[in-house]
């Protein structure tokens, strides 16, 4: 069974020169996707297990190599002067909201990578 990842693979590698703004609002997109893809009952499998879910039986999943590289190219902004630390923060803010919208999509362990991206 073949699994769909949000975002796709080409979304965030389109162009090199793609702005990191735009790639944060495709992450941001995507999770939004995600969410409504995972919390709506019709696209979860029934399964026999006391566990409920199990990883096999999803079809769909979220592309964390795409929110790592982000975030990677986020913490590597330089703060040399005022304005730079505020856009890097703003950028982290953004972040934070991809990991929220993850978090309220039964992610429940992102509330502390969510709040250790808002206290940086």
């Amino acid at each position: 069974m073949p699994i769909n990842f949000y975002p796709y693979e080409e979304d965030l590698k389109k162009d090199v020169n793609t702005p990191l703004d735009d790639k944060i609002e495709i992450l941001l997109e995507a999770a939004e996707r995600y969410k409504a893809l995972v919390t709506d009952p019709s696209n979860t499998a029934v399964t026999e297990s006391k566990q409920g879910t199990v990883p096999a039986d999803l079809k769909y999943a979220y592309n964390w190599d795409g929110l790592a590289g982000v975030l990677r190219e986020v913490r590597q902004l330089t703060e040399a002067n005022p304005n730079e630390k505020r856009i890097k923060g703003e950028r982290l803010l953004k972040l934070a909201e991809v990991y929220e919208v993850l978090r309220a999509a039964k992610m429940q362990k992102l509330e502390a990578v969510r709040l250790a991206l808002v206290s940086e």
